[in-house]
């Protein structure tokens, strides 16, 4: 089955194979190398249409853009499964945090661009993050792994003799969106 989305090396081209378990790096970047050998992902849009329904987890919402999930469902996990996997995964982190992931509005801030004095024709927009999971946008990358970690481990690419360790370095609100996600998935 080819699924809706992969990774790909945009500097290379390189694509890991579907049965790799943690695709988050380049097979062909060597030390010294003058290329960014950085994974991107690749939508068919022929395969994908944008989401249009009334989810407030955007890894619910726009679950059919994520890799995950169609590895997920490439895996033999149905959509209803992945969507209870999201769900729980997400209820864990509430029960750490105080509060699970939402979408994150994107609107128009006027006291900053009056303040700056700025036109009310373009102004300021603000994505506020400050109401989701420990503060921080990082928290979203990280969930992303987790979301990750789980599906290769429900749809048999993971060895579960061999758990993965999650780590982080950094400071502040990423730490500690790093350590909510981390307890949340039991990998704390």
């Amino acid at each position: 089955m080819t699924r809706p989305t992969s990774l790909c090396c945009t500097g290379c081209g390189w694509v890991p194979p579907p049965t790799e378990l943690v695709p988050f790096r380049c097979a062909a970047a060597r030390p010294g190398d003058d290329i960014d050998h950085v994974l991107g992902r690749v939508l068919d849009p022929s395969r994908l249409a944008f989401p249009d329904r009334e989810e407030p987890n955007p890894f619910l919402a726009y679950r059919e853009l994520l890799h995950s999930h169609g590895v997920a469902l490439a895996g033999g996990l149905s959509d209803e499964a992945y969507v209870e996997m999201v769900r729980e995964l997400d209820n864990a982190v509430a029960e750490v945090d105080g509060r699970g992931f939402t979408v994150t509005p994107f609107r128009r801030e006027p006291s900053l661009w009056a303040a700056l004095g700025l036109s009310d024709k373009g102004g300021v927009w603000v994505k506020d993050e400050t109401g989701n999971v420990s503060g921080s946008h990082k928290a979203r990358h990280l969930f992303g792994v987790l979301v990750w970690l789980e599906v290769a481990k429900r749809a048999g690419l993971a060895d579960p003799s061999r758990p993965r360790e999650l780590a982080i370095a950094s400071c502040g609100n990423a730490a500690l969106a790093a350590a909510v996600v981390a307890a949340a998935g039991g990998r704390g």
